[in-house]
Parts: C-alpha cells; structure tokens; sequence
C-alpha cells in the first residue's frame, strides 16, 4: 500500500467517525471532507513531499472533481426530490390520499407496514426507487400521523424496501442500469441484462425483507417523532413537523352529532369518515344522560367502541389544527362552539390560536362565564391541552398563559390583534387546493414516467417537474430554501470527492487485488459472499454507483481466475452495491428520509446491519443456485 493510498484510507476513516458519532454537525464534516480532499494536491509544492516521490496531485481530485459533488447527478435528484415532495405535500394531496387508505391499514402497523412498504417496493422495480420514495415519503408521515404509529417506524422501512423492489427490474435502480451498460462493454459478457433477468432473486430479497420488518427488524427501528430526538438540523424549518401540521400541539375540541348524520347508529370505530380526520376521541357525551356525563378517562375507549351513537352526543378529541379544519368541513360531525354558553356551527370562519393572559379575566374561570363572542367577536371551540377533566370543555378553568383555538371572521383579525386581553399567536391557513393536488399529482406521475419509459435520466425529469410546479405555483420561493433538506446535499456533495480519491490512489483497486489473493482458495459460494460484504462496505464510502464502476470489473477478473460464472459475480455486485443499509450516506433513498430529521446517523446501521447479513447469505445462494 502506497502512502497516498494510507492518506485516502486515514481520511476515510476519520470522516465515518464523525459521520457515526456526530462530533460536527455532518454538513461542517462533509464540508471539511470536500475542501480537505481538494487541498492535498497543493501539498505537491513543498519541497519534502517532491523529494519524497510523492504524487498527490495524480491520486487526490482536482478542484473541479473535488467540487462535482455539487453537481453530481445523484446529489442533484435528491435535491429536486425534496421540492417535488414539497409541492405535493403543499397541495395536499398526501393528506386527501392519507385519509383514503387509513381504513384499509387500520390501527395495525403490521397492515401498514405491509401495504405501504410493499406498494412501494413493487412499484419501485417499474420506476425509479427515488421517485417512488420521493412521493412516498410525505404521505407515509401522513399516514403514521393519522393511526398513531411514529414515523420512525416506517420511514427506515420505505426506503429499504425500495431499495430491494428497485432489483425486481434492470430499470429499478440506477445502479442496475450502470452495471448493464458496464458489463455490455466487457468482452468477458458482452451482452445486455434482460429486462426481467435478476427478477427471481430481487422477488426473493424483496418478501425477506418484508418478513424481516414485519418480524425482527420493527424491534429494532427506534421509536421517535418527526421533531423530537433527532438528528440536529435535519427538521423542517418552516414550522411544520414535515407532514404539513403545526408542531404547535393540540387541541381538546369537542365534537357534536347532528341530526341525520350518518354517524347516527354507528360507533366511532365503524364509521370511515372519522376515522379517516385521524383524531384521537377522549370521551362520549350525552348531554341528556347525567349518569353519562362524565365518563372517567380509562373507560372512553370502551365506549366509543361499542356505544353506538345518537343526535345530539358529544365527542370529546384531542385534535391538530389541521384535523380540527377537516372536522369543521365535515357533514357527519359539526365542531361545537358552546364554550362561549350558546350553541353554533364554526363553518365559515377562520381559526386563529390565542394566548390568553388577563389575569383578572380568565385565572381560575370557566370558559363559558368569560363571554368569548360577546368580547371578542370569536368562538371558543378548544384548548391547547392533552386532555380536559371537567365534564364539557365550557366547564373547563382557564389559566394565564394556556391557549385557545377561536373561531371568527376574517374580518375580526385586525381588531383581535389590538385587544390586550389575547395574544393572537397563529392563523391557519388552509392551503389546500384540489386543482393543484391534480397538477402536482400529474406532474410527478410525468416525471417517473419520463425516466421509466424514455432515456430521459432521472435527474433531468425530476427537475423538469420542479420547473413545472413553479410554473404552476405549485411551490414557491420558500420551498426552494426550506423545502430542501441542506445538510443531506452538503453531506453527498462531500462524500463523492473522496470517492473519486478512492479510485484515483488506487485504493479501491487494491481492495479487489486484495480480495482475489484472500480468495483464492475459497468455495465459490463463499467468494460470492466476501465480494458482496466488501461492496457494501465500499458502497457506505464511495456510493453505490461508484462501487459499480470500481467492481463490477473486479469481479469480472475474480471470474476468470476463480473460474466462478461472470453472471454470478456481477450480480453479486449489483444486489450489494443496491441494498445499502448500514448509513444514510450509501444510498439517496436512505439519505432522502434522513432528511425528515427522525433518525440519528447510527440508526441505519442498527437496523440495516443484521438485514444486510441476511440478505448477503440470501442473496449469494439464490444467484449461486441460478447461475453457479
């Protein structure tokens, strides 16, 4: 091993360790990655490093590679993938298409985990895996939101099992149509891959990885919500939790029956409708029931279970903004708004969070003795709490400081600002727009479409799309700064430099000489399985289609000096290199949901670790089996 080589290896080293235990934050040490690399070749001018025959300039990228990063065509797809997101998500079309499917998954994570991930990893063999994980992102964390699962139980899993579905086809991944047009050129194959050629194998790792989710790997995803105990500044800077919700709490709201709803006769579980808002229900009230009224917390979800319900009956929910907006929309249930003593329907109205703090006023009173609408010219309809222990939300004490969701005009705002009374904190502002869920929709089924059916790369669709939904308003200014999840682009653009050094010193081939003499003598079902450990070790450091390049010819001259069939070693490489699990870095689908801010950098090697021994042995006795 030469020393620049030993330079390479040491600065490889040195950038896992701070990519693993986060000393920096990753975009600093994915920027010291870049300029490092680049700076090297300068030291070709002391004289001592002449005089020692060193050649760094040779071996370390030029400023032009060592900036390519930012430029890369995969750092690129990420990029626009996060503002295609952001536009469907701005539309609302995730949310619409969340409510739709909550009833087929229920309450069950193991039916989520088993129609989402599973959709997903078929239709990823027909597109491209980015895009399918591009527009699945958003409504999986919609989804999760709405039946109560934490995202970072499904998000790990959506982008590993777009990874093993994108190996059903040559046109899944990337990485396959790379090692295609590699092994076409070679002499030793000379041929194109078929279409379906690999399928029975990534059929095969597809329902593994399925069952592994469904069994020993949901142990070990990590139990954390968009916004909590993550990744420093991976979140969403707009304010929102990344599924379009404030992260601003929520609230107790209650709910009332009216006549001739449809809900009428029904429990909650069996009626659709309010299942698919996604509230929480507290408790039932019938307001004519005394005995009833206050039923006692750890006996609500029975009752809402198995009492039907009647006109008139109240459903006390803890609810979002958001849900809260749906609700009012709503023809089954009408939002009360009876805090205030008198009985209304907030239909027309906006909702706006205030802050109250008139100690005088409100410590220690009842919400319907304070007047809201006769003061204010707004209706009370909840608080910002997890729940209320007063038999009806009119009844509840309020306290300086606690916050409340009105309803008013429009109109009212300005006037609302001025009163000292409330501090407004908060407008919702329903964005949602059926014409530009059709326009985004549409638009990201041209852009799969285009890289799927045509030569068109995946890059150049992916930002015809984003130039698309700016024509059309879909995203705007904003997105293209907070729609973006910086620190993933900054960390890719750091990490293909040193790829380009790995290849350029020659380490990356010493690692395939190396392998051919450790060999040697080895069974070949064996040597499949070193090769394909080693690719996915380079894979964490290089990228997946870098490894691609550096051993797919490797695995070629394995091959003919091991008399092992070309077929199978390739593949070999090409299912590796494909399913990269152990960080966030080795692949854009895994740094694509790294982005949502939910995992720390180790997690994905937690989880992907023992699936990527599985599917290491898996995987080599099925292509031995079929091509040995």
């Amino acid at each position: 091993m030469t020393i620049e080589i030993g330079v390479v290896l040491g600065i490889v080293a040195v950038a896992l360790y701070l990519f693993a235990s986060q000393k920096l934050p990753l975009y600093v040490t994915s920027l010291a990655i870049m300029v490092i690399v680049i700076c090297v070749p300068f030291l070709d001018h002391l004289s001592w490093i002449r005089d020692a025959g060193l050649d760094f300039t040779g071996t370390f990228p030029t400023v032009t590679e060592g900036l390519s990063g930012l430029s890369n065509p995969a750092t690129v797809t990420v990029m626009a993938m996060f503002l295609l997101s952001a536009g469907i998500q701005r539309s609302g079309l995730m949310h619409v298409l969340g409510r739709k499917l909550v009833p087929l998954v229920g309450n069950s994570e193991t039916r989520f985990l088993l129609v989402v991930t599973g959709l997903v990893g078929l239709i990823s063999g027909f597109v491209n895996n980015t895009a399918a994980v591009a527009v699945a992102i958003p409504f999986v964390i919609e989804l999760a939101r709405r039946i109560g699962i934490r995202a970072s139980k499904a998000l790990i899993p959506l982008s590993f099992v777009s990874m093993l579905g994108g190996m059903l086809t040559v046109i899944g991944t990337s990485t396959s149509i790379l090692a295609v047009a590699v092994l076409a050129d070679m002499p030793e194959f000379g041929r194109p891959l078929r279409m379906f050629e690999f399928a029975p194998v990534g059929l095969l790792i597809l329902v593994v990885g399925l069952v592994y989710f469904l069994t020993v790997g949901r142990h070990l995803l990590p139990d954390r919500e968009i916004g909590g105990e993550a990744t420093a500044g991976t979140g969403s800077d707009d304010g929102t939790d990344g599924n379009g919700d404030t992260s601003e709490g929520t609230f107790v709201v209650e709910l009332r029956v009216p006549k001739g709803s449809e809900a009428v006769g029904r429990t909650l579980d069996d009626f659709g409708a309010f299942t698919e808002i996604g509230a929480t229900p507290l408790r039932l009230t019938h307001p004519e029931d005394s005995d009833t009224s206050d039923r006692p917390a750890p006996t609500a979800a029975e009752a809402l279970s198995t009492t039907p319900l009647s006109d008139g009956d109240i459903v006390t929910v803890s609810a979002t903004t958001r849900q809260v907006a749906d609700f009012v929309a709503a023809e089954d249930f009408h939002v009360a708004s009876d805090m205030d003593g008198s009985y209304g329907h907030a239909r027309d109205g906006v909702l706006v969070r205030a802050l109250v703090r008139n100690r005088l006023l409100f410590d220690g009173r009842r919400a319907r003795d304070i007047g809201f609408w006769r003061r204010y010219r707004a209706r009370p309809i909840g608080i910002e709490a997890e729940g209320v222990h007063s038999p009806r939300l009119a009844d509840a004490t309020l306290r300086v400081g606690e916050v409340v969701l009105l309803e008013t005009e429009e109109s009212e705002i300005p006037r609302l600002r001025r009163r000292p009374d409330l501090v407004l904190l908060s407008e919702f502002e329903d964005e949602f727009d059926r014409a530009r869920m059709w326009v985004t929709g549409l638009t990201m089924v041209a852009v799969i479409a285009l890289a799927a059916l045509t030569p068109v790369p995946i890059v150049v669709s992916a930002l015809a799309g984003v130039v698309a939904m700016a024509v059309t308003r879909c995203i705007t200014a904003e997105d293209l700064t907070s729609g973006v999840q910086w620190e993933i682009i900054f960390m890719l653009a750091g990490v293909i430099p040193l790829g380009i050094a790995m290849t350029k010193s020659g380490g990356a081939e010493l690692i395939g000489e190396t392998l051919a003499a450790a060999t040697g003598s080895w069974p070949p079902l064996l040597v499949l399985m070193a090769l394909y450990a080693v690719t996915t070790v380079l894979t964490e450091v290089v990228s997946n289609n870098a490894s691609v390049v550096i051993l797919v010819p490797v695995a070629v001259t394995l091959s003919s000096a091991l008399d092992i069939p070309v077929l199978a070693v390739a593949l070999t490489v090409v299912f590796a290199a494909s399913t990269s699990f152990l960080s966030p870095v080795g692949y854009q689908t895994n740094a694509m949901v790294f982005g949502t801010g939910v995992y720390r950098f180790t997690d994905f090697a937690k989880v992907g670790a023992p699936l990527n021994a599985i599917l290491m042995v898996v995987t080599c006795s099925a292509i031995w089996f079929l091509w040995g």
